[in-house]
C-alpha cells in the first residue's frame, strides 16, 4: 500500500518529512513530492499548497502518476463546533464546500459532501490515543472547505448556519472531491488553530506550529500502527 499525504503548508508535513527516509523526489505544480518510506510504509508527501485548485491537482497527481493507493490530507484548521477548543482535532466523517453554489449539484459528482473511509478513520483514533497530551480531546465530524480564510465572527455564523460543521479549512473538500473521483479512501485531519472569528489572525499566529505539528504526529502514529 501506498499511503499519500498531503498538507497545505510546509509546517503540516516538516515533521513527516524529518522522518522520511526519502528515495526520490519530483518536483511538479510549484512543489515537491516526496517518494519513500516512514516505518517502512511506502509514502509519497507533498505541500500541496494553500487553495482548493493546488490542493486538487496534488491529490490527482498522488492518486494517479503517484500510484497511492489512499490520500490522507493533514493540517490546521478553525474551530466551528461548539466546544471545541484550541489544537482540539477533527478526524473527518465527511468534507464539502462551504463556498459552492447548489446548482452545482446539478452536475456531477451530484453531490455536496464525501464521505471518508472509515477504515482509515478508526485508524487515526487509535493514533490519537497514543498522543497523551490530546488526552481524549479529538472528535469525528463534517469539515467545510473555501477559497477563503474565516477570521469574521459573521462569516463563521454563515457558515455554521448553512453548513454545521465541526471546522472550517481551505483544502480537504478539494482533497475528499479527487479521491472520490479516482475510487480511493481518503481523510482528512486537523488541529484547531483558531476558532474562525474576530481573532482568528492572532490566535492563528499562537498556535499554528503547535497545531500543524499535532498533526502529523497523529499521521506517524497511523503509519506506525498500520498492517
Amino acid at each position: 500500500m501506498v499511503w499519500g499525504i498531503l498538507g497545505a503548508l510546509d509546517a503540516e508535513i516538516a515533521l513527516i518529512r524529518e522522518q522520511m527516509t526519502i528515495e526520490r523526489q519530483e518536483d511538479r505544480f510549484g512543489t515537491t513530492f516526496y517518494f519513500g518510506t516512514v516505518h517502512g510504509k511506502s509514502i509519497v508527501l507533498a505541500c500541496c499548497g494553500v487553495g482548493k485548485v493546488n490542493a486538487a491537482v496534488c491529490a490527482a497527481y498522488v492518486l494517479g502518476t503517484g500510484g497511492a493507493d489512499c490520500v490522507i490530507n493533514v493540517g490546521i484548521a478553525g474551530a466551528m463546533k461548539a466546544g471545541l477548543h484550541m489544537l482540539d482535532v477533527v478526524i473527518s466523517e465527511e468534507a464539502g464546500f462551504h463556498d459552492q453554489d447548489s446548482v452545482m449539484l446539478n452536475y456531477y459528482p451530484h453531490r455536496a459532501f464525501f464521505p471518508a473511509d472509515a477504515q482509515l478513520a478508526a485508524l487515526c483514533d487509535r493514533a490519537c490515543a497514543q498522543i497523551p497530551r490530546l488526552d481524549g480531546k479529538y472528535i469525528h465530524g463534517r469539515i467545510v472547505s473555501g477559497d477563503q480564510f474565516v477570521s469574521e465572527t459573521t462569516a463563521k455564523h454563515s457558515i455554521n448556519e448553512r453548513y454545521a460543521p465541526a471546522c472550517v479549512e481551505m483544502e480537504g473538500a478539494a482533497i475528499a472531491h479527487a479521491a472520490f473521483m479516482y475510487e480511493k479512501p481518503y481523510l482528512v485531519i486537523r488541529t484547531m488553530s483558531d476558532a474562525a472569528d474576530d481573532d482568528a489572525d492572532e490566535t492563528y499566529d499562537n498556535f499554528i506550529d503547535e497545531a500543524a505539528k499535532t498533526s502529523a504526529e497523529i499521521i506517524l502514529h497511523m503509519l506506525a500502527l498500520a498492517e
